[in-house]
């Protein structure tokens, strides 16, 4: 019976030898931070060139690993702006195209030798049953060091104030549910007047977003308006940042093409009536 079962117990343990030897082992990450550049960019659909978009406003900003993009207008869109992120970077960009918006759909464009993106979904409660694009989030990995985020790319209603502001409580609510590092870039419609904003001149909704300081805002170190408007002079596009992103080191912020000598804005039938938001964070490693 002993001689039996020290049988058993011997191809026992060489079968788990064995076994491990095919288990797939966890990778070894760097310990370091890695530096990630993060570009949020209304498009607007039907009111711009994406071929002028992708060769003079996309390719020429080097070193963006991540773009948001909102009002996609189809994936042919899509196509040519990930060409134009992709111009002077020696690098494999990908896409995710959101479902919802009709011809105004969200996007993202992002490094692939940088990112993995492990996971993408919508957030149908923001589209209010289909009548506006719903918030799209992808998780990504950084693949060098480990750390995990989310990345929420938003465009929240601009011509109802009362569904703006109900949205920005949704996406409030919906953060304070998540485990992982969050950045959230998009054109929020927040209107937050450059020179007033800070005291109170600026839509409800950016005060409901961020309450609680489940969000805090990446702030320009500059302030101009990131809409090409002669009537308003307010800021609608953002970087948010959520959970353990608001600890990390911001490197720079700040709303391109924005400089005295840019000729960018007004608006024509070429550009976009946006201009890009900027933020360059430090990323630490994947915690123990």
């Amino acid at each position: 019976i002993w001689i039996a079962w020290f049988s058993i117990l011997q191809v026992s343990s060489t079968s788990c030898t064995e076994l491990q030897q095919f288990l797939p082992s966890q990778p070894d990450f760097a310990t370091e931070s890695v530096e990630l550049t993060v570009v949020g960019y209304n498009v607007e659909s039907g009111g711009a060139n994406p071929v002028v978009l992708a060769e003079q406003y996309i390719g020429p900003l080097d070193g963006v690993d991540l773009w948001g993009f909102s009002e996609v207008q189809n994936a042919e869109w899509l196509r040519l702006l990930e060409q134009g992120a992709e111009l002077g970077e020696n690098t494999d960009f990908r896409s995710i195209l959101g479902a919802s918006g009709g011809g105004d759909r969200l996007a993202v464009v992002y490094d692939s030798s940088l990112l993995r993106a492990i996971s993408h979904e919508e957030l149908d409660a923001l589209s209010f049953g289909g009548r506006v694009r719903a918030a799209l989030i992808t998780r990504f990995q950084i693949r060098d060091n480990g750390q995990e985020f989310l990345f929420v790319v938003n465009h929240l209603y601009r011509s109802k104030d009362e569904l703006r502001h109900e949205q920005a409580q949704m996406l409030n609510a919906w953060a304070q549910n998540q485990s992982l590092p969050i950045i959230a870039v998009g054109d929020y419609n927040f209107d937050f007047d450059v020179t007033e904003g800070d005291g109170g001149k600026r839509d409800r909704g950016f005060d409901l977003l961020t309450a609680n300081n489940v969000f805090q805002w990446v702030r320009p170190e500059v302030l101009v308006e990131s809409y090409c408007s002669d009537r308003y002079d307010s800021i609608l596009d953002f970087t948010f940042v959520g959970n353990q992103a608001t600890t990390w080191t911001v490197k720079d912020s700040i709303i391109l093409f924005a400089s005295p000598d840019s000729t960018y804005c007004p608006d024509d039938a070429l550009k976009s009536d946006h201009r890009p938001v900027a933020a360059t964070f430090e990323v630490p490693p994947l915690s123990p």
